[in-house]
């Protein structure tokens, strides 16, 4: 018995979708340089880890969401804010959270030490350059592709 979907249950699947897209494409997109660029990951290591990246990623990206909405708002700060405290506060979020699960993707995909430790430290730092372009592209994402506001 198919029963129809609320409201409520639709919105859910709506957010759960465009995070996990938002989320998906973006850390792909940041993961090839870093992980076959500075790293020298073989393709097979780097393959291997977008794979379990895909899971990885496709479950926690609307915690995520709601996790940097909630750090938002206990900065006062909304999506159309702009300055040194949203790219701050959007550091601090994208950082506070995916810092460990990618730590955990790299453990799983059998990067060496080394290789950890040199995308750590270099996730570490870029995080100041990718967190408030992925909020950006998540609200972008998420107002045209998937009409939420």
């Amino acid at each position: 018995m198919n029963l129809p979907l609320t409201d409520k249950r639709r919105k859910q699947y709506i957010n759960f979708w465009a995070d996990a897209f938002a989320l998906n494409t973006f850390c792909y997109f940041i993961a090839i340089p870093l992980e076959l660029g500075f790293s020298q990951m073989s393709l097979t290591t780097h393959l291997y880890a977008r794979f379990i990246g895909l899971f990885i990623i496709t479950a926690t990206a609307r915690p995520f969401g709601i996790w940097r909405d909630w750090v938002f708002e206990r900065f006062n700060l909304t999506n159309k804010d702009k300055g040194i405290k949203p790219y701050l506060v959007d550091t601090l979020a994208y950082l506070s959270f995916e810092m460990p699960l990618y730590i955990i993707n790299l453990t799983i995909s059998g990067a060496s030490g080394e290789q950890m430790l040199k995308s750590i430290l270099v996730f570490s730092l870029i995080a100041g350059v990718v967190g408030r372009p992925y909020g950006i592209y998540r609200n972008f994402i998420r107002q045209s592709i998937f009409k939420l506001r």
